[in-house]
């Protein structure tokens, strides 16, 4: 089987129907997120809630999934997001992904809704619907062990936990019981459905077209990547690699974006030797995986032995930063809890650092919380609230909503409290860096780092001016606090970005944040090799271009955005970072202009234009835009 010969498969859960389709329409789009996104712009209906069974759950391997590429292991699940309204997105490692293209599968299209709790079955050509009844209610390892004992170890597992059951607003979507689809909401999506986990086997054989060119470029690639200090500081730490929690300055949410830092006290009890003393082995996602940056810890507690899989570096800004938790043991099985109740740690965190900043405030009492005394770092209260939002019992109900939700419905102040972009809980801090918050803040799927947001400022001596050129179209990035530039810097980052995610590659290997690592041209010869189509880094990142303006036209048609959309929170305009850093609003006004201009996106409402969209080859997007009377 050739890397473009696999299916789409469709399945119909209210009408019980399965069958396949021709990947060859969607080829420009070259697969996971990119294909995912054009199905949704074109099938999904207007004004439908993100519970409604004729939402689209569209599940997307890289289309280097399967080869030797390394990292081509990605796999990108696409939905209407529960907390915004508009594209619901995320990206996840793990074996999923090669083993759907090793079936045959590229991408799965679910719709409609079980009748009753359900696992989808992938075994090669055979694909069943199976019942899931016995499985309700069940946690992560509980639901993987069940089944596996029902159809064998060889098989690769996507699953959601209780949250994603009770339609918890930040439930997430696992993969090997540890790899997490984080934000969005999509594992409420996949529970609305009463699909309570997916399972898929493969043993074909996965052909590019030319393996030998293939080869020496997956050769050339691993080396280049193996002689970077990133690569060695990944393989010894795992994710947790940067000597503190933040890439440069004091920036970390502490205490719900207070604009405090930490003391110097707690941010040592959190560094990541602290988390080293107790890790005792790595893996990959896959077998092309070459930085295996999935760490194991171990210790012994009460006479029992404890062991954690995969911490995530957002887990120590979240647990240890935002909630108060300042114990790597406690960061560590907070994290597994979360992925065990199939809750997404960004928002769930997001939730509760509200709760916490409304209690201290008084905004919040006791008659609110059911009475709980809610306290910065009390474990043992965090603990319960984690498993009260996912079975959503009673203070946890409120707080499975989300922030923006939550606040709404309480009032009194709250409002002020909750840290969000577009209706989604913020993990990032913005108030350093214009170029990060910038991608943040413009991002499709509402706030994340993951699709444009860029720090290359601050690591020291990261690209030659040659390369600065070639990518940005200026020879010096400049510094990280200043604005000019900065919106090409995104540019850049979102098409790059988005051309990681339609391979199906790891966003660790690429070489914008850590120096000497892979660039488009790497990337644009290996997807060449593979294919057998010539395609340049230009025609590349065009692609991803052409996804990022899919994204934003599927925002236009579902929500009511418009530029003020694209402001940050008013928490990074009026208080400021340690008394001294905050977003300048007219400046960021400005740079808001400029990266609208590259994206020939108008100025006034922040739409795509149709000049801009044709350019792309994507006149029937244009069309459906005039149709609703969308296009500026």
């Amino acid at each position: 089987m050739k890397v473009l010969d696999g299916r789409i498969l469709r399945i119909d859960l209210s009408k019980g129907r399965i069958f396949f389709e021709s990947y060859k329409k969607y080829r420009s789009f070259l697969g996971g997120r990119g294909v995912n996104q054009y199905i949704l712009f074109k099938e999904l209906p207007i004004g439908i809630s993100p519970f409604d069974p004729r939402n689209i759950l569209a599940i997307g391997a890289g289309i280097l999934d399967g080869t030797s590429a390394p990292t081509a292991c990605r796999v990108s699940i696409d939905t209407k997001n529960v907390l915004t309204g508009g594209i619901g997105s995320s990206n996840v490692g793990g074996s999923f992904g090669p083993k759907m293209r090793l079936a045959g599968v590229n991408h799965i299209v679910i719709t409609g809704k079980a009748k009753n709790l359900i696992y989808i079955l992938i075994d090669n050509e055979n694909v069943e619907i199976r019942d899931a009844s016995h499985l309700k209610q069940k946690k992560i390892s509980e639901t993987e062990i069940a089944i596996k004992n029902d159809i064998g170890n060889d098989f690769q597992m996507m699953s959601i936990g209780p949250a994603g059951e009770n339609l918890v607003r930040s439930a997430c979507i696992i993969i090997d019981n540890a790899r997490v689809a984080a934000r969005c909401g999509i594992g409420a999506v996949m529970g609305s459905k009463n699909v309570k986990a997916i399972a898929v086997r493969g043993d074909r054989t996965l052909n590019v077209d030319d393996p030998k060119k293939f080869e020496k470029n997956v050769r050339e690639c691993n080396e280049k990547l193996a002689n970077t200090d990133a690569f060695k500081l990944l393989r010894k730490y795992g994710i947790y690699f940067n000597e503190r929690p933040w890439i440069e300055g004091p920036q970390t949410p502490y205490k719900n974006f207070s604009g405090n830092t930490p003391s110097e006290e707690e941010e040592k009890r959190i560094r990541r030797e602290e988390f080293f003393k107790y890790k005792i082995g790595k893996k990959g996602c896959c077998n092309v995986c070459p930085i295996e940056c999935w760490s194991t810890y171990r210790w012994k507690e009460n006479g029992k032995i404890v062991t954690i899989d995969q911490l995530q570096y957002n887990s120590v800004h979240n647990f240890g930063y935002k909630l108060g938790m300042f114990d790597p043991k406690l960061i560590l099985k907070a994290h597994a809890l979360l992925n065990d109740l199939g809750l997404d740690e960004d928002n769930t965190c997001g939730s509760i650092g509200w709760a916490l900043e409304c209690y201290e405030k008084g905004l919040l009492t006791k008659e609110d919380t059911g009475g709980i005394s809610l306290k910065w770092g009390d474990s043992k209260t965090l603990f319960e609230l984690f498993k009260k939002i996912a079975y959503r019992e009673g203070f946890g109900d409120l707080l499975a909503e989300g922030c923006k939700r939550a606040s709404e419905k309480v009032g009194r102040g709250t409002e002020e409290c909750c840290i969000h972009i577009k209706g989604q809980e913020l993990f990032e801090t913005l108030w350093l860096s214009p170029a990060w918050t910038l991608g943040t803040i413009v991002s499709p799927r509402g706030g994340t780092h993951t699709r444009g947001a860029i720090m290359i400022e601050a690591v020291k001596n990261a690209m030659s001016k040659d390369q600065s050129k070639d990518l940005f179209g200026i020879s010096n990035v400049g510094k990280m606090t200043t604005y000019e530039n900065k919106e090409k810097l995104v540019f850049f980052m979102e098409k790059f970005e988005s051309v990681l995610d339609c391979l199906g590659m790891c966003f660790f290997v690429h070489g914008i944040h850590r120096k000497g690592m892979l660039m488009p041209q790497d990337l644009s010869n290996l997807l060449s090799a593979a294919i057998g189509v010539d395609i340049n880094p230009s025609n590349l990142l065009m692609i991803g271009e052409r996804t990022t303006n899919v994204e934003k036209s599927f925002n236009v048609l579902h929500t009511n955005w418009t530029r003020k959309n694209d402001y940050p929170p008013k928490r990074f305009v009026d208080v400021p970072l340690n008394g001294k850093y905050r977003i300048d609003l007219n400046k960021w006004s400005i740079m808001l202009d400029n990266y609208y201009d590259l994206h020939g996106w108008d100025k006034k409402t922040g739409r795509p234009q149709r000049e801009r969209l044709e350019q792309l080859d994507l006149k029937e997007v244009a069309d459906k835009l005039e149709k609703y009377e969308k296009l500026p």
